[in-house]
């Protein structure tokens, strides 16, 4: 019975050892009703994520990715950016964020040209944005602004995304295998 139990809780460590956690206690692979109860349990914790110098973002629970019904990813949105933001506020909340995460030791992937100039990010129809790894690669951070019309008037607003770095991987993989084979498609 002993050896039961003792084989029952290493096979209960091990998941744990395992486990990836994309932000806190969201875990990759969590079931939406999983998600949603760590959202809820913590709320506070996670609509007020300070970054410092006044920088808050947060999360909504509609902005969390899913694959196959597992979660893989998540979406932060400045705090009180719901009518968005100016060009200026948006430009800032990436430059600080950036520096908040290089500052963890989150390492370049992808360094777009635009990745903290609205306008031009967003006339430059890129993908990606501004892509970075934590150095264990556990997790990618990737952040881009957006624009839309509101009230008549253009506005900004960033979206940070964190994602599980094996899932993004693979997606990223992916994406440039179809790129290679529509070049290839091409006939050029």
């Amino acid at each position: 019975m002993k050896k039961l139990v003792l084989v029952f809780i290493g096979i209960i460590l091990c998941g744990f050892c395992y486990s990836q956690t994309i932000f806190k206690g969201f875990e990759y692979g969590m079931t939406k009703s999983e998600a949603k109860k760590e959202f809820k349990t913590n709320k506070l914790e996670y609509t007020n994520i300070d970054i410092g110098n006044g920088f808050i973002y947060r999360i909504y629970t509609q902005n969390f990715v899913y694959n196959n019904g597992k979660l893989a990813g998540i979406l932060l949105t400045p705090k009180g950016s719901a009518f968005g933001q100016s060009y200026d506020l948006a430009a800032n909340y990436l430059t600080h964020t950036r520096g908040f995460f290089e500052s963890l030791g989150y390492e370049t992937f992808i360094d777009n040209e635009w990745w903290n100039a609205p306008v031009n990010y967003v006339a430059s129809h890129s993908k990606w944005g501004l892509v970075l790894n934590k150095s264990d690669n556990s997790t990618i951070v990737q952040m881009y602004p957006i624009s839309y019309i509101l009230s008549g008037r253009t506005v900004y607003l960033v979206k940070l995304m964190v994602w599980n770095y094996d899932w993004w991987m693979n997606s990223y993989n992916n994406e440039n295998k179809k790129q290679t084979h529509i070049a290839k498609d091409s006939g050029f």
